[in-house]
């Protein structure tokens, strides 16, 4: 499922960038549902979307997120069974993925700076195989460019030592890398990195989905049991617990059209 050279590239950085993997079609049609639901108060957004950025709890310039927004269209149902972004979700978690987060954020000129943080350190290699327990594909629906954007420390995923307290996100390469994308291109990085995003510069909002798996376990928020006829059967599944060794039949699907395309 991934090429030696990505394996290498995922092992030494944390993250790997696949290049133009959404249709433009379904890029604007996420922006413009985008555009009309960040509009909404929290009480207008269309059950069980929801925004947990805006709780109150945080900063008022906090970039905000609509989260379950897989509940909301089918264009971001197609995002999470990407089949070339679930190629390499599926190698990284052994087969064995769990979607727990579905979320659209906009980022302003305005919006918070986000420092360095990392959860866990569930990484490591088997047999020849990297493997991550905590994955975020965030996919971007506008060119981001240099300067701003997301932001992480090379090889941390791998951390044996705490990095310096007075590192920031603006400190330039070696150290920190800022990772230039266009609109279509997604990010897959395991959560076990020390990652941020530096505040945006440009004059169009900065739209990402973020899509999140695990690679054991579950989420209590997913599924939505009382919405669960607002998305297909195989989102609905990739929703369900993860068990390592036991793979959900959207896993064997994927597989097989894979193995099928490469006869």
């Amino acid at each position: 499922m991934l090429t030696p050279d990505e394996k290498w590239f995922f092992d030494h950085h944390g993250f790997i960038i696949l290049h133009q993997v959404v249709p433009p079609d379904d890029i604007q049609l996420m922006i413009e549902l985008g555009n009309r639901w960040h509009d909404m108060t929290l009480e207008e957004l269309p059950p069980p979307l929801t925004s947990t950025s805006r709780s109150g709890a945080s900063s008022p310039t906090i970039a905000h997120w609509i989260n379950h927004v897989q509940y909301g269209d089918a264009a971001f149902q197609r995002l999470v069974l990407n089949p070339e972004i679930m190629r390499v979700i599926i190698a990284l978690t052994r087969e064995t993925p769990c979607l727990v987060d579905c979320a659209l954020t906009k980022n302003y000129t305005t919006s918070d700076d986000i420092n360095f943080h990392a959860s866990g350190q569930d990484y490591g290699v088997e047999k020849g195989e990297p493997y991550a327990g905590f994955l975020n594909a965030a996919i971007s629906l506008v060119d981001v460019p240099p300067g701003t954007g997301f932001v992480c420390l090379p090889g941390s995923h791998k951390r044996n030592f705490e990095p310096p307290e007075m590192l920031s996100i603006y400190d330039g390469t070696p150290t920190v890398i800022n990772v230039a994308v266009k609109a279509g291109d997604c990010v897959i990085f395991t959560e076990a990195l020390y990652h941020g995003a530096r505040r945006w510069t440009e004059a169009y909002p900065r739209y990402t989905v973020f899509n999140r798996y695990i690679a054991n376990g579950s989420h209590s928020a997913l599924p939505i049991e009382s919405h669960k006829h607002l998305i297909s059967d195989e989102v609905y599944e990739l929703e369900q617990p993860a068990v390592r060794g036991q793979r959900k039949h959207v896993v064997d699907r994927m597989l097989k059209d894979r193995a099928t395309c490469h006869e």
